[in-house]
C-alpha cells in the first residue's frame, strides 16, 4: 500500500491479531478481530491520521452487509475520525467500475470464499465464478508472486464476468492488476486497491481520481 501511495500521504498501521483454534481462523475470531480493531483505531486517532481502514478482507464482512457497516460506524464513533473496512471499499470501487457480474478468487477455505461471495451477492453483484485456493495461513498467502496470482486468476475468468475481484489485504494482487486486465480486457479490482482508493477519496486527495478515471475507463459496456 505506501507503493501505491502518493509521496505526501502518510500510511499509518496498528496491527490486530487474527487468532486460530487448534490452527485455524474460526468465525468467531474474525468478528472478535473486528471488535478489537474498535479499539485500536483510537491509536491511530492519536496519531492524528485523517482516514482510517480496518483492512481484512474476512472480518470486514464476517457479520455481514448490516454487521460490515455498523463495524464501519462504531471505528468512526471510537476514532473520531472518518473510516471505513475493506469489504465496503471493494463494494464502492466495483460499483464505481460498472461491475456487475464477477469472477472472485479468495485465498483461503471455501468456508471464507463462500462467505465473501455470499456478501457480494447480497450487495447486488452477481458472483459467477469463485474460488477458494485453501490456503490456512494468511503467511503462507502472502507469499504467493504476483505470476502465481496471475496464472490462477486468469484461468478464473468467465466469459459471463464483466470483472475479476482478488480478495484480501494480504497478497500481492494488485502488483498482478495491469498484467491481468491487458490479458482479459477486465476490470479486475482488489482488497488493497480498493481501500488505497477509498482513503484517499475520503480525504479528498486527487490521486483518488486517477484511479477512479482508470476504473470508469475500463468499466464494461
Amino acid at each position: 500500500m505506501r507503493r501505491m501511495l502518493p509521496d505526501d500521504v502518510g500510511l499509518h498501521i496498528t496491527r490486530v491479531r487474527l487468532k486460530k483454534t487448534q490452527g485455524r481462523v474460526t468465525q468467531a475470531a474474525l468478528l472478535e478481530a473486528g471488535a478489537d480493531a474498535v479499539d485500536k483505531a483510537t491509536l491511530l486517532a492519536d496519531a492524528g491520521v485523517d482516514a482510517i481502514c480496518f483492512n481484512c478482507t474476512g472480518a470486514s464482512l464476517a457479520d455481514g452487509p448490516e454487521g460490515a457497516r455498523s463495524l464501519r460506524d462504531r471505528l468512526t464513533a471510537s476514532s473520531g475520525t472518518p473510516s471505513t473496512t475493506t469489504i465496503l471499499s471493494v463494494v464502492r470501487l466495483l460499483r464505481l467500475a460498472g461491475v456487475r457480474r464477477l469472477a472472485h478468487v479468495c485465498p483461503f477455505t471455501a468456508e471464507f470464499g463462500a462467505d465473501e461471495a455470499d456478501f457480494l451477492r447480497a450487495e447486488g453483484f452477481d458472483v459467477v465464478a469463485s474460488r477458494g485456493l485453501n490456503f490456512t495461513d494468511a503467511r503462507l498467502a502472502a507469499k504467493l508472486t504476483p505470476q502465481e496470482i496471475f496464472d490462477i486468476a486468469k484461468d478464473m475468468d468467465s466469459a459471463e464476468a464483466d470483472g475479476l475481484f482478488l480478495a484480501c489485504a494480504n497478497v500481492r494482487a494488485w502488483e498482478a492488476t495491469a498484467a491481468l486486465e491487458q490479458r482479459l480486457g477486465k476490470r479486475v479490482i482488489t482488497s488493497n486497491q480498493a481501500v488505497t482508493w477509498d482513503l484517499l477519496d475520503m480525504i479528498g486527495h486527487p490521486a483518488a481520481e486517477d484511479i477512479a478515471g482508470r476504473a470508469r475507463s475500463l468499466a464494461p459496456a
